[in-house]
């Protein structure tokens, strides 16, 4: 059902150097970068757009942060990391339940 889903090994220190990396201009030429982080509007998410593997949010304190996420059945993961690399944020909810992940971001970046 998954597919290649979970194929990948990795924790959420690897996600937050990632990210870092990747929005700091460490992995990719300004030119690649600059075309990831060309977004259309998410459907159903106002606050929210989607570049190529990239999700910019728009935080209720005005931050964005740019990242991803992801879940199957037990499991949900999100990682974002500022348009500059100096603050992260990657985590997981293990469980048949959803936890509040726009709440762990919204109380990471914006203090509530």
């Amino acid at each position: 059902m998954a597919s290649s889903a979970g194929g990948m090994i990795s924790d959420s220190a690897d996600l937050i150097r990632f990210y870092s990396a990747l929005l700091t201009g460490r992995l990719l030429p300004p030119e690649q970068l600059k075309e990831m982080k060309t977004t259309t509007t998410a459907k159903g998410h106002p606050d929210a757009s989607y570049g190529l593997g990239l999700i910019d949010r728009k935080l209720s304190c005005g931050v964005h942060v740019w990242g991803h996420d992801g879940g199957i059945h037990g499991s949900t993961s999100s990682a974002v990391t500022t348009a500059d690399g100096r603050h992260s944020l990657a985590f997981n909810f293990n469980g048949d339940w959803l936890g509040d992940a726009d709440a762990v971001i919204e109380a990471e970046f914006c203090g509530h």
